[in-house]
This record gives C-alpha cells, sequence and structure tokens, in this order.
C-alpha cells in the first residue's frame, strides 16, 4: 500500500481522442528483452525530428498495453494529423478516455491501482496507458505524468 500523501496526488482526468505517431515494439512476457525497447527508443530519438505536425514537440509520450502473453510499448508523438507517417512508423488514433492520472518519485502504478482499490472504480485493461515524458528530462519515475484507463462501465 502506497502512502496516503501519495495516494492524494491521483486525479481523475478526460483525455482527448488524440493522434499519435512513432514506434512500437512487441514481446512476449517469458522472453522480454529490455534492449530491443531500449534500440526502438534510441531510433524513435534519432527520427523524431522526421515527424510533422507535433502538437506538443517538447513532450513524447510512451502507450502501452498488454495480456498474459504479449507486452507492446511504444514511443510517439503527438500529431494534428496523421497525414504524413514517416517511413517505418506507425500512425493511430486514441479515442477520448477517462484516466487515473499520477506524477510521483514512487511506483505511480501502484499508487494508482491503489487509489483505484480505495475508490471503488477498475482499470480498462482494454484501452491504452499512458507514459508522457519531456524530451528534456525524461526521468522514470520522477518526471514521468502516467495515465491507466478507466473502466467506464463500473
Amino acid at each position: 500500500m502506497q502512502p496516503e500523501n501519495e495516494i492524494q496526488l491521483v486525479e481523475i482526468v478526460e483525455m482527448e481522442e488524440m493522434y499519435l505517431v512513432g514506434f512500437s515494439v512487441t514481446s512476449a512476457f517469458e522472453r522480454h528483452e529490455p534492449e530491443v525497447v531500449e534500440a526502438m527508443k534510441r531510433q524513435f530519438h534519432s527520427r523524431k525530428d522526421e515527424i510533422r505536425h507535433a502538437i506538443h514537440p517538447e513532450r513524447y509520450l510512451s502507450p502501452h498495453f498488454s495480456s498474459d502473453v504479449l507486452f507492446t510499448y511504444l514511443i510517439c508523438m503527438e500529431v494534428s494529423s496523421l497525414s504524413d507517417i514517416p517511413e517505418g512508423m506507425l500512425g493511430f488514433t486514441v479515442p477520448p478516455h477517462r484516466y487515473a492520472k499520477v506524477k510521483t518519485k514512487g511506483d505511480p502504478y501502484r499508487t494508482i491501482h491503489d487509489y483505484l482499490n480505495r475508490n471503488g472504480l477498475q482499470n480498462d485493461s482494454g484501452a491504452l496507458s499512458l507514459e508522457i515524458y519531456a524530451f528534456r528530462n525524461p526521468v522514470w519515475p520522477d518526471e514521468a505524468e502516467v495515465y491507466v484507463p478507466l473502466n467506464t462501465d463500473a
């Protein structure tokens, strides 16, 4: 259980539809290779200037989702249009959604899940979780904003 002051940092926010462009990697949980994720991040940073129509050029997003078998991690920039996707990159739309958000020096996912449990809320396992980082200081977890999608049927 996270300390009470950490849990109080959690906010419930509505996120509008977003268009994202970047790279992704999928791996099997049992054979997860962190170096593959790091290579994808290096590729993104070396090619980020190719992404056109960036809304927030000072930051990037790392959406991710998982099942019992696979984990998919992406690194992207938010854009105003998917009309110009660079070669080898992926462009996609994240629909509007409600999220629990936190920025903390502790484990942000544990903080959010403790908050959800205390407040009778549930994670939407079918939607993307998001991490937002500033290019100038992309420190995990201290400087990351973490968004966990909420089940709106509950």
